[in-house]
């Protein structure tokens, strides 16, 4: 019998959560990304073999990169507890909009942040063994074990080094 769920392979991920129990250490993760300028707002972001462009004609912006990885996180935080749980999702759907003001940005003034201001997003979910309430629940969670909501809703120490080439 196929432990397939959701495009999750539900036993592997029981047992990588068993082992990470075992073991929390190989919980913490130092994530080594590199950026180089391209040209205009152009940047390219690599990370091993796979790589990136953010800003530019064509390609996404940082914020919406930023507000798409929030996206895309809340997506895999429901898809992984769906599968946890047993719930055969047949559709899940996000929709945000993140509201922000590029005054600083563009030297136009100070206030207000140049960061996101909030961010509002919609999700429609639907599964064939589940309840309404067993659907909220999984939303819910998003809330408390979001890597990524939690990084944009909380100050992270920041420290820029500089070298000249």
């Amino acid at each position: 019998m196929t432990s397939i769920l959701n495009g999750l392979d539900a036993k592997e991920l029981e047992n990588d959560i068993n082992m990470l129990k075992n073991n929390p250490s190989r919980c913490r993760i130092a994530q080594k990304l590199q950026a180089e300028w391209v040209g205009g707002y152009r940047a390219r972001i690599y990370f091993g073999d796979r790589e990136l462009y953010i800003g530019g004609e064509g390609n996404f912006s940082a914020m919406a990169v930023t507000h798409a990885s929030l996206l895309a996180c809340e997506i895999g935080v429901i898809a992984q507890y769906a599968t946890l749980r047993g719930i055969e999702l047949e559709e899940l759907k996000i929709e945000g909009v993140g509201d922000f003001d590029i005054t600083r940005l563009m030297n136009v003034g100070n206030d207000p942040s140049p960061g996101f201001q909030k961010i509002n997003f919609n999700v429609k979910i639907k599964a064939k063994n589940a309840t309404p309430e067993q659907l909220q629940d999984l939303v819910k969670i998003c809330e408390t074990v979001s890597p990524v909501g939690d990084t944009i809703t909380r100050e992270v120490p920041f420290k820029l080094n500089f070298e000249i080439m």
